[in-house]
């Protein structure tokens, strides 16, 4: 009801206190949570910007809605590539898979991305989202919003792309594929070798 609230546990005092501006940076990137909406949040500890008072509140930097309440997260690490000397070793360096369960029986995850294959597959996600036949015509993209029956002092934020969506994309035919990645300004083998990346360094079941 009060937003979030960063909390440290200290087992050699067994306390439990509220994380202040004495907080360093490095520490705490990111903080993913869920609410009673089924919405899935990104928070950001970011001390120097003016909004967020010297670091005694967290910057809402994404959101999405999951469909189901989720009730558990945990995080595994990227499964890195069998060439050591590729560059895809390297950009998944280190990088962890958020994977949450749901109340209802579901699995999914958040997967941080670059910038520059973030923007290609929002690129493709609109268009995807325009171009198909959405089931009794509902909209992927008004589903995915942040919903939340109290009024908010905040606008939604995004910044979380539907892997559910893209990948409709693979199940298109080669002249769908190679006329939707040109509409984007790209080329399917680039979009296809994307998702199956993402694929790739998440298949650990």
């Amino acid at each position: 009801m009060k937003s979030v609230s960063l909390l440290r546990y200290q087992t050699e005092s067994k306390t439990l206190s509220l994380v202040s501006r004495v907080v360093i940076s490095w520490i705490l990137s990111l903080t993913l949570v869920s609410d009673r909406d089924k919405n899935l949040s990104v928070y950001m500890y970011l001390p120097e910007a003016k909004e967020s008072f010297g670091g005694m509140r967290l910057l809402r930097r994404a959101d999405f809605n999951a469909g189901a309440n989720v009730n558990t997260f945990w995080r595994m690490p990227c499964r890195g590539s069998q060439d050591v000397a590729s560059k895809k070793t390297l950009t998944w360096d280190n990088k962890q898979i958020t994977w949450f369960a749901t109340l209802d029986g579901g699995l999914g995850l958040l997967l941080p991305m670059q910038e520059k294959t973030y923007r290609r597959l929002l690129m493709l996600q609109n268009a995807l989202n325009t171009m198909l036949p959405h089931h009794a015509g509902l909209n992927p993209k008004a589903f995915r919003m942040l919903h939340s029956d109290r009024r908010t002092l905040q606008n939604a934020v995004r910044n979380v792309l539907d892997g559910e969506l893209l990948n409709k994309y693979l199940y298109l035919s080669t002249m769908e594929r190679s006329e939707l990645a040109k509409k984007i300004g790209t080329t399917q083998d680039i979009i296809l070798d994307d998702l199956l990346e993402i694929d790739r360094v998440t298949a650990h079941f």
